[in-house]
């Protein structure tokens, strides 16, 4: 835990299910000590593989979605409530993306290392299509091709961070089996990874 942090027991559920995945893929997982915290921005964890840095790793929490019930506990007994609102999901993995791009920096300014960005997502009204959207700024059906809609997220604030994240790991909660987005920006550290995946 960060000093200073006020981290929640959903974020470190989140963070455990990920190394679980990680050392059960072979690898071995550490943390920054509390003196490189200190210094910069740090991501979660350096990934070992044997003895040697493996890539680097961040891992985000999505809570679920508590704005109506928010209302709800305010609102005297018999009041509506909700109403329209823009969809605070694509914002939310754009943060995240935004987020751990600088963490990244922090460690590792010219990607000598692969960076790992995984999402653990405890919101059921989200998937991993949804980071996909924000990546590539398209939506996607079932009955057509992709459609151009998401651009302003994915040409915005993370128009070239979403290329210092190699790997992007998406959990649904109660999977730990992720789905692997793979943005191939950079040949050596794909197949590297390719490796370890």
């Amino acid at each position: 835990m960060r000093s200073g942090d006020s981290r929640s027991s959903t974020d470190e559920n989140g963070e455990t299910l990920v190394c679980e995945y990680l050392t059960g893929q072979g690898l071995s997982v550490q943390r920054f000590d509390k003196a490189e915290m200190r210094q910069s921005r740090t991501p979660d964890f350096r990934v070992m593989a044997g003895d040697r840095l493996a890539f680097y790793c961040e891992v985000k929490t999505a809570q679920e979605d508590d704005w109506l019930e928010r209302q709800l506990d305010a609102a005297p007994t018999g009041t509506l409530v909700g109403g329209l609102r823009p969809d605070p999901t694509y914002n939310r993995v754009s943060k995240y993306v935004h987020s751990a791009a600088g963490q990244f920096d922090a460690v590792n300014p010219e990607c000598e290392h692969p960076n790992v960005l995984a999402i653990v997502n405890n919101e059921f009204e989200s998937d991993r299509l949804d980071l996909v959207a924000v990546l590539t700024g398209n939506a996607y059906t079932d009955s057509s091709g992709p459609i151009r809609t998401y651009d302003n997220v994915s040409d915005g604030r993370i128009r070239e961070e979403k290329y210092r994240v190699h790997l992007y790991l998406w959990f649904d909660a109660g999977n730990p089996e992720p789905c692997k987005v793979w943005p191939q920006s950079h040949a050596e550290h794909h197949a590297a990874l390719c490796g370890y995946f």
